[in-house]
């Protein structure tokens, strides 16, 4: 089970490192999926659907931003939280939600909209580091290809 898992990411990162076209299209292209990933679980899925009018209206790719989006399923869990906590924050609310009173319409209107915006937000962050980290990945993984082809040549 841990193998083949294993064996997907390092499928998915060969993609990424492999994708064709300008790195920053590709930085570009798989920020914009992780920060699809971030805003659904508050919309229930319907986040998914905003990935393709974003990938035209950037010039992205899509592959590429299917990747992001994929990675971003490992990565949301551990963000939940946050999420909300960063929301309640923005709403200046306080206090624990309360299990009895969270299964009201009001309830579920409020508090959704206060991980949403959160969710909108830590999103938002992790796209901007994660954009340059791939940049930073692919710039440095280009230039070594560059530098193996070259010593290759020489030989």
């Amino acid at each position: 089970m841990i193998r083949k898992l294993t064996r997907i990411i390092r499928l998915q990162y060969l993609k990424l490192i492999r994708a064709q076209g300008a790195t920053s299209l590709i930085a570009r292209s798989f920020a914009i999926g992780l920060f699809i990933e971030f805003i659904t679980l508050p919309t229930m899925g319907l986040a998914f659907l905003m990935l393709f009018p974003l990938i035209k209206w950037f010039r992205g790719s899509f592959p590429v931003s299917l990747i992001g989006f994929t990675l971003g399923k490992l990565i949301v869990p551990f963000f939940l939280v946050l999420n909300y906590k960063v929301g309640a924050m923005l709403f200046n609310q306080q206090g624990a939600l309360m299990m009895e009173s969270f299964f009201t319409l009001d309830s579920i209107k409020e508090h959704g909209l206060v991980f949403l915006t959160g969710s909108a937000l830590d999103g938002l962050g992790m796209a901007i580091v994660c954009y340059g980290l791939v940049y930073a990945g692919l710039v440095m993984y280009r230039k070594r290809k560059e530098i193996r082809r070259l010593q290759r040549q020489v030989q």
